[in-house]
């Protein structure tokens, strides 16, 4: 329990006010639990789009969810996005590519990255028939494969919060974190009448998988900011799979 308090505290900003002490075996732990933290996000995002569906149109109640994300978060994962756009396509050095993402001022890059995502994410859900499962499960999505994202992963700096369990996590951390995943995602596809669609979530692994390649290519290990980037990425394929899924009638 203290583990998953520690998780949320860390995942969101929701007034959880225990106190937890961080430690490292807390930290890895919590790994497990960030399925359950996403989708406690995605209820609080349905909540608002159901309330706010009943008074405009959809297209506006969905920028207001996924504006409640970003408040329920604390763009946490947005700022990752940003940082590591601006990093990786710096066209720098790793070492360079490294300091870039640490800077706390955004670039042009990593404001294009977050328009583009913050844009897309109302465009879709306001063409799906029903936005509501794609509002609560997508934040699982992103939670969930960050367990294939940093296990046996280097971490590229001396220190940093990623230091305490990038690379750290053992083999069984990491397929309990993606097995609650997909166990959630799985039921919510299921019971929303997404038959062919419980096939999802091997598009948006098979993406993580191809993005961990990636970017232990550019800068030789995992950080936070692209942990976080990998938590957008895996949100929006998820997204764009269940609006391909609804053009063929799957």
């Amino acid at each position: 329990m203290k583990a998953f308090i520690l998780a949320l505290q860390l995942m969101t900003r929701l007034p959880v006010k225990k106190e937890i002490p961080v430690t490292d075996e807390r930290l890895i732990g919590g790994i497990v639990y960030w399925p359950f933290v996403g989708v406690i996000v995605g209820a609080i995002d349905c909540l608002v789009f159901g309330l706010l569906s009943f008074l405009m149109p959809k297209s506006v109640a969905a920028a207001f969810a996924v504006l409640c994300q970003l408040c329920v978060t604390g763009g946490f994962h947005l700022d990752g996005l940003c940082d590591t756009a601006d990093g990786i396509y710096s066209a720098r050095s790793q070492e360079r590519m490294l300091e870039i993402m640490k800077d706390s001022r955004v670039g042009t890059n990593g404001v294009i990255a977050a328009i583009f995502d913050i844009g897309l994410k109302i465009l879709v859900l306001s063409q799906l028939k029903n936005p509501v499962p794609a509002i609560l499960l997508a934040p699982v999505a992103g939670k969930c494969v960050q367990g294939i994202l940093i296990y046996k992963s280097h971490y590229p700096r001396a220190h940093g919060l990623g230091a305490s369990y990038v690379g750290k996590i053992s083999a069984a951390v990491m397929t309990g974190c993606l097995m609650c995943g997909l166990i959630l995602i799985e039921l919510g596809l299921f019971l929303a009448g997404h038959r062919w669609l419980l096939c999802a979530p091997l598009v948006f692994i098979l993406v993580s998988v191809c993005y961990r390649f990636y970017i232990h290519k550019k800068i030789g290990g995992m950080t936070g900011d692209t942990l976080g980037a990998g938590n957008e990425l895996s949100e929006l394929v998820f997204m764009l799979t269940l609006l391909v899924g609804q053009r063929f009638g799957l």
